[in-house]
């Protein structure tokens, strides 16, 4: 394992259009300052270069430290994002439809000091996964989950490549020994509740935090990571047994052990990051 990377995520992450720069202060309060200034699938091709310029006029004039999801790193436009802005301080790039960890090389050619989200979004990035996690700058994984339905032809409403990708991606940033990784944004916007079904089902699976599409996303989204006060409190009475020093455990009926004792100690720190 290496050591993993200092800047990482955790709840709602919000994208924002690279183009519409009247949106970026409103995305940065919004998403707590976790947002992603998009150059990629939100911006048609003639608006890419008003992109560039809008998000490199925003983070010099600002200092905030925003994400950028650039272009796939074989395009013209990947290449133009880079020469735009290369010279910036950037938080985080989001790599998007990486394959191999070999695809990441061009980006940290750029931004050698800069944390790395790959985005997998294809059949092969998921059988990379490991790999991937595995390469020099990556922080967190994050989940494509739409582009990889699409790539393998599989409808996105059929639950079982979602719930594999989810498991892969999980597992590879255990290996790779980097942070959880961070799941696809849900297309509902109106429907909060569907959004905050699928954002709980991502973090009993492991996952860090969720990609948003939309502000109206956050709070759902923020509130399905944040351990609930029934969790809180088995937690609490978890540590509260262990300390006591008997022998053999129970809370609530059930047998408590290291396992158990860690899983209560993580719900109390995950609290105590989002509350931070």
């Amino acid at each position: 394992m290496r050591a993993a990377v200092d800047f990482w995520l955790r709840g709602a992450v919000v994208f924002t259009p690279g183009d519409r720069a009247e949106r970026f202060d409103k995305g940065w309060i919004a998403s707590s300052g976790q947002l992603i200034l998009d150059l990629e699938d939100a911006v048609t091709p003639e608006r890419k270069a008003a992109a560039r310029e809008a998000v490199a006029n925003w983070i010099a004039a600002c200092g905030h430290q925003a994400l950028v999801r650039v272009n796939s790193t074989d395009s013209i436009d990947f290449r133009q994002d880079c020469a735009a802005l290369g010279a910036l301080a950037i938080a985080g790039l989001v790599v998007p439809k990486v394959n191999f960890a070999s695809d990441l090389d061009a980006v940290r050619a750029t931004w050698p000091r800069t944390a790395l989200f790959p985005l997998i979004e294809t059949a092969q990035g998921l059988e990379s996964a490991c790999e991937i996690a595995q390469a020099p700058g990556v922080s967190q994984l994050m989940l494509g989950a739409l582009d990889l339905h699409a790539d393998c032809g599989i409808q996105f409403s059929h639950p079982a490549l979602l719930e594999h990708a989810r498991l892969r991606l999980v597992l590879a940033s255990r290996v790779g020994g980097i942070k959880a990784p961070v799941d696809s944004p849900h297309p509902a916007v109106h429907d909060l509740d569907e959004v905050s079904t699928d954002a709980q089902a991502a973090a009993r699976l492991g996952f860090a935090g969720k990609l948003c599409i939309h502000p109206a996303q956050v709070t759902p989204v923020n509130d399905a990571f944040c351990p609930s006060e029934e969790q809180l409190a088995w937690a609490r009475e978890v540590l509260a047994a262990a300390e006591s020093g008997a022998g053999a455990l129970q809370v609530r009926g059930r047998m408590v052990d290291a396992p158990v004792v860690a899983s209560a100690r993580a719900i109390l720190g995950k609290r105590r990051a989002n509350v931070s």
